[in-house]
């Protein structure tokens, strides 16, 4: 071979060799040289804890006893503690057992949308990259205390000891043991109360007859003003405790939504009504001190303030959705 092509021949060689390992620049390396792109690994669904929901038939239209069971769910789930379950049981034992244990939370009664509550629990247990702990340890605390408040505001009335109330009760106790919602010996003191309100019943004199009343007259304000402030329905003696105050519509308006026996639960009450009826949040609260013959002193807890239009519309509103609400001075 002539000295010429011998050189040009190993200089071929020497830029297939750098070539293949890319040591020259503005050539590429062959494309089997490339690594291989990372592969995506696989990201696995957010398993949520599963609480079963099986309401029997005769418990159908009892949203008292839906709490409870809903509640003996969730600790089966691991989603509450034994013994915070057993704090809020106690706390409201009296809606399963009127007749023998201390009255409930007040609102009890109302229906509960038992599979959205439970779902909303069971994703708040596992916890979530865009949402801080505080923020679903506080929606946690509120949906719990919608189910069973373990420090209830307001308590029901005590249960009536009439002829009709007791039957039901009586059911109603033997259903909720069948079901395990209640034990032995709390069923024995519901039974022993009801059949002792039974006798007591059977054994009273008939009651006198009711004196005659003499006509009252309609109460008339200064300036003219009427006790529901010139505005029909706005307000319904009995829709709160203590019943309802005249109020004067010249003047500023306000939603009197509840009374309680203490001003320190005030803040306490404004969050759960808020969170419960989102058109309250733009509103101002305060919590008026006020006494009432018979009752003594409470402190009504307002909100506004609002025209009269306005408060006649909110009030109304509220209503609808279950919440007492007057219409009074702000």
């Amino acid at each position: 071979m002539p000295r010429g092509a011998s050189r040009i021949a190993s200089l071929l060689a020497m830029l297939s060799a750098l070539a293949s390992c890319g040591g020259v620049v503005g050539v590429p390396p062959p494309a089997e040289s490339w690594p291989s792109p990372p592969q995506e690994m696989a990201r696995e669904p957010v398993r949520y804890p599963e609480i079963r929901l099986n309401v029997p038939a005769f418990i159908a239209a009892d949203p008292e006893a839906q709490r409870f069971l809903l509640l003996r769910q969730l600790v089966e789930a691991g989603l509450v503690t034994p013994e915070e379950a057993g704090t809020r049981r106690a706390a409201n034992i009296g809606a399963l057992l009127p007749f023998s244990a201390p009255p409930p939370a007040a609102g009890l009664g109302r229906p509960v949308a038992l599979r959205d509550l439970a779902d909303r629990l069971s994703r708040l247990s596992v916890p979530s990259a865009g949402q801080p702990a505080s923020v679903r340890q506080a929606e946690r605390d509120f949906l719990m205390d919608s189910l069973l408040p373990a420090e209830p505001v307001l308590r029901a009335p005590p249960a009536r000891l009439e002829k009709e109330a007791l039957a039901t009760g009586r059911r109603r106790a033997e259903d909720l043991g069948r079901l395990g919602l209640v034990e032995h010996d709390e069923f024995q003191r519901e039974m022993a109360a009801i059949i002792a309100a039974e006798r007591n019943l059977a054994n009273a004199p008939p009651p006198p007859p009711p004196p005659k009343k003499k006509p009252r007259k309609k109460p008339t304000l200064p300036g003219g003003a009427a006790p529901d402030g010139g505005v029909p329905g706005a307000t319904r003696p009995g829709d709160i405790p203590g019943g309802t105050v005249p109020f004067n519509p010249k003047g500023t308006l306000g939603l009197h939504l509840l009374s309680m026996a203490s001003p320190t639960t005030t803040d306490k009450a404004v969050e759960a009504l808020k969170k419960e009826y989102p058109e309250l949040a733009p509103l101002e609260f305060k919590a008026v001190k006020t006494d009432i013959p018979d009752l003594g002193t409470t402190y009504r807890l307002m909100a506004g303030p609002l025209s009269g239009a306005d408060a006649e519309t909110l009030c109304r509103s509220l209503r609808g959705k279950g919440q007492s609400c007057a219409i009074a001075n702000y």
